[in-house]
């Protein structure tokens, strides 16, 4: 029996970790999902079990490589940034840190010290100092904190380059998991830092390839090409780019909304670093801006309140729809009602809220107080996009993720930015297609475009 040419893909998540069987046209064939409960680090801190996600990595590689009806050609990886696994030289793992973690009081001081004295290290890195989601940050701190674990690293490997070394031997670094503000690069000189070759880190950091980059591999006399690795975020991104003929703005939504320009490559400035402004790299080594606001959490909270007032099921608001005779009498009587935000000051752009309490007296019913509040949540998301498009000069927005289930936010999003064309797509695995299609090659998937479906609200 001839057996069907497959794509594998693993896309590995915080939380949950994903494999995908692609056919030669880029349609899911299978998908099997798991999760691990977390350990403890040598510090007590909640980490990632790496030893057993590996073995739930191989353990796939053997099963779907020795498949009675697949025969996988081609191999990528897809998986959450900010995270590295340091390696000693007989290839074991040494140390995996969870992102989460905090550094030690005072640690911030002294690196800054060292290698912020001009102030330009956050500007020139585009990396706000977010503690270890600055990955980068990691050998600074285990150089002069533990040096005893530092010196048996070797090499270190960014999260997304792990499990192909793990299959291979072969160690890469990519430009995607570089690029995700690690602090390790100069975005103006398209480097590394001045401080990474100070500190002496770009020795234990393989070559740089682009997230296109294949490697032959023989598994078990079975030859397939194995993808370098890709960060989840740009991974995402990329059939967009590979999709759209025109410019647009990608605006990811669940519990933190983030927007990207991929059509903006100025630095960032010292005002958009302090309002949760960061910079990825796609593939290809273009900036991509991005901005984060803190609106799924929110909106989640501002649920609880709006339903303990009104005295109904936390769940009750799922069943409104959107009214536009309500919305435009709103307008006219230009009734609006502040939201005091609950759990947003300090997370994202500067908001310029009441810190008063919300009249919830004022709202006259709850489906009144759905569209309030929505208005609200949608100026507050206004403010982060137009950080990365002050101009206005992109008229495309893809809104993709949770809020997309949303008619009343994606109606009231249209109306309260005209001068933007609200789309949507509906594509479940935007990563995992963007991880296939790197590894399988523009010829591969340039006549398959149709599979991203991305329609106007």
């Amino acid at each position: 029996m001839n057996k069907q040419v497959v794509t594998l893909i693993f896309d590995i998540g915080k939380t949950t970790k994903k494999v995908l069987v692609f056919d030669q046209d880029f349609h899911v064939l299978e998908e099997q999902t798991d999760s691990f409960p977390e350990i403890a680090d040598e510090d007590g801190f909640p980490s990632e079990d790496l030893s057993a996600v590996t073995e739930w990595v191989n353990a796939k590689v053997s099963h779907y490589l020795n498949h009675r009806e697949f025969q996988v050609t081609r191999l990528n990886f897809s998986t959450y940034g900010a995270s590295m696994v340091h390696v000693a030289r007989d290839g074991s793992p040494v140390a995996f840190f969870n992102y989460l973690k905090p550094l030690p009081k005072g640690f911030k001081d002294d690196f800054f010290a060292a290698y912020n004295t001009k102030n330009d290290l956050l500007t020139s890195t585009a990396s706000p100092y977010l503690g270890l989601l600055n990955s980068g940050l990691q050998f600074y701190w285990l150089k002069h904190l533990r040096p005893n674990l530092f010196s048996r690293i070797a090499t270190s490997l960014h999260f997304p380059q792990y499990f192909p070394y793990v299959l291979t031997k072969n160690k890469f670094s990519d430009i995607t998991s570089i690029g995700c503000h690690t602090m390790l690069w100069d975005f103006g000189k398209n480097e590394y830092h001045e401080w990474v070759y100070k500190e002496g880190v770009d020795k234990l950091l393989p070559e740089i390839y682009k997230s296109d980059k294949t490697v032959d591999h023989v598994y078990n006399g079975v030859n397939i090409k194995v993808g370098v690795g890709v960060h989840d975020s740009s991974a995402a991104l990329m059939p967009y780019l590979g999709v759209m003929k025109e410019k647009f703005l990608l605006l990811s939504t669940g519990t933190w909304n983030i927007c990207f320009n991929p059509f903006n490559d100025q630095l960032l400035s010292p005002t958009e670093l302090s309002q949760d402004c960061l910079c990825f790299l796609t593939y290809d080594r273009k900036p991509v801006k991005a901005s984060r606001i803190f609106l799924g959490h929110e909106h989640e909270l501002q649920q609880r309140e709006l339903a303990a007032y009104f005295k109904v099921d936390p769940e009750f608001y799922k069943s409104i729809e959107f009214n536009p005779s309500l919305y435009q009498k709103l307008r006219n009587e230009n009734a609006f009602i502040e939201f005091k935000p609950l759990e947003m000051e300090g997370t994202g752009p500067h908001l310029n809220a009441s810190s008063s309490p919300t009249r919830y007296d004022a709202l006259r019913s709850f489906e009144e107080a759905q569209h309030q509040l929505i208005r609200q949540l949608v100026r507050w998301q206004k403010i982060s996009i137009d950080l990365l498009d002050p101009n206005r000069e992109v008229k495309d927005l893809i809104v993709v993720g949770g809020f997309t289930k949303s008619k009343l936010f994606l109606q009231i999003l249209k109306l309260e930015l005209p001068e933007r064309r609200i789309l949507i797509s509906d594509h479940p695995r935007a990563t995992a297609l963007g991880a296939a299609w790197l590894v399988c090659g523009a010829e591969a998937y340039g006549d398959k475009t149709h599979l991203l479906n991305v329609s106007q609200v």
